[in-house]
């Protein structure tokens, strides 16, 4: 089974990466990394309504990864408790997706870390669940670890257990 991560943080070295290298390191994986891709924001021009996306940039080769995988996995640092920007603006882009639904079912997970202020989830998993429906995910897993600031996600056995299961 092929799973697809996309990593929405724009630090190389950082506890996404340490969570996406705990992954790879057991699953069969491709790995985007938003923040490093030449992505455009969905205009709403709606040209993926009746055919393809119009923006010729780095997200027309990743539709095809997208469709392939049968898993995919968001992993993401929370910014003001909510997904980068660089994730959003790539998910704007799966507006196609809703027009031209994939078929069958594939499996997702949402990874969100956070430090600092950030307590309430809720949101930034609420909404990566939204998109990741677009691309024929129900319902998918979820692990988040809040307190990044002050602890390493991979020592929290509440954490890794529940990055385990996905």
């Amino acid at each position: 089974m092929k799973t697809l991560i996309i990593n929405g943080s724009p630090r190389k070295d950082g506890h996404c990466a340490d969570v996406i290298k705990y992954i790879a390191d057991r699953l069969d994986c491709d790995i985007i990394n938003c923040c490093f891709e030449n992505i455009a924001h969905c205009t709403g021009c709606d040209a993926c309504k009746t055919g393809a996306c119009v923006i010729n940039d780095d997200m027309q080769p990743l539709y095809e990864k997208i469709k392939a995988a049968d898993n995919i996995f968001f992993v993401s640092p929370l910014y003001f408790s909510m997904l980068t920007g660089a994730l959003l603006t790539f998910a704007s882009r799966w507006q196609y997706f809703y027009h031209h639904p994939i078929q069958g079912e594939k499996q997702g997970a949402v990874i969100v870390l956070g430090g600092g202020s950030t307590k309430d989830t809720s949101k930034a998993l609420s909404t990566a669940k939204i998109i990741l429906r677009c691309a024929g995910i129900k319902d998918p897993y979820t692990a988040k670890f809040v307190g990044t600031d002050t602890a390493l996600p991979l020592e929290d056995k509440k954490f890794t257990s529940a990055v385990d299961y996905i």
